[in-house]
């Protein structure tokens, strides 16, 4: 909305427009690893403890984009730094953005440089072929990462925020950025994660009956591929740690429903039996 009444209000651009943005923007640092002469849009992110400057820029002589992401406080520069680290363990993937630059200036700030992905929004969709293809791959990455979840079940490399608005889609092929949360994780925790995260911020619905049932199928192929066939503890696994981590960022908006998730996976195993 702000946008809109910016594009058509001369009194809303002088209100809002500065002669000074050095004030509020990081310029000085960010000249440091851009060329003269680029065009950068700044984004200044959500405040709070992991907030990020995210910029998008254009070096002008070779008309090239790229990325940056700048961050200050103590947590947004250990998620940031962890991005750079696990970025550059992964330029072989084509679907991840490729690091030009990580810095780490101890105890200020730390910034990265990618290039930028093309392609359009991705718009929620049902577990499918190329959503799986793209799980498999990122199962057998060995990566090494700041983030690493122990428990008595199996573990994998995963992106750590597999939602479909981490997600480009160019030419048919799905394109994964913001890789901040990367590290190992229970089997099924991306998987899980697609499923259930845009259905509790989207939809704002606990619908988990509907879900298992919808799901069922695309699951079980999932930890067939790793010759699994009791699921449900992974399951409940993923429930007990995005419980955690949630509460860990007092994200309220998340709490409330993976709690009532992991009530309701502890009835339903009771009620499954298995082969």
């Amino acid at each position: 909305m702000m946008w809109k009444v910016w594009q058509t209000s001369p009194f809303f651009r002088r209100l809002f427009s500065t002669n000074e943005p050095e004030k509020i923007l990081p310029i000085e640092q960010i000249k440091q690893y851009v060329t003269p002469c680029s065009i950068l849009t700044f984004n200044l992110g959500s405040k709070g403890v992991e907030q990020k400057i995210s910029i998008l820029g254009v070096e002008r002589s070779t008309n090239t984009a790229f990325y940056i992401k700048y961050a200050t406080s103590e947590i947004a520069r250990q998620n940031v730094f962890n991005e750079g680290f696990v970025l550059e363990q992964l330029s072989q993937l084509p679907f991840v953005p490729k690091l030009q630059l990580c810095v780490k200036e101890e105890n200020k700030f730390t910034l990265i440089k990618t290039t930028v992905l093309k392609g359009n929004k991705i718009n929620h969709q049902p577990v499918n072929e190329q959503i799986l293809s793209m799980l498999f791959t990122l199962s057998a990455q060995q990566v090494i990462s700041n983030r690493k979840y122990d428990s008595n079940l199996l573990s994998c490399f995963a992106h750590g925020d597999f939602c479909p608005w981490n997600m480009l889609v160019d030419e048919g092929m799905i394109e994964l950025f913001d890789w901040e949360m990367a590290g190992q994780y229970p089997l099924g925790y991306d998987l899980f994660t697609y499923i259930y995260q845009f259905e509790f911020l989207v939809n704002e619905k606990m619908r988990f009956d509907l879900l298992f049932d919808e799901n069922s199928e695309n699951i079980n192929r999932y930890f067939n591929y790793f010759e699994i066939i009791d699921w449900m503890p992974y399951f409940l696994e993923f429930s007990i740690l995005k419980y955690k981590l949630e509460s860990e960022k007092n994200n309220r908006d998340l709490i409330k429903p993976y709690l009532h998730l992991k009530k309701y996976i502890v009835n339903k195993t009771r009620q499954i039996k298995y082969p």
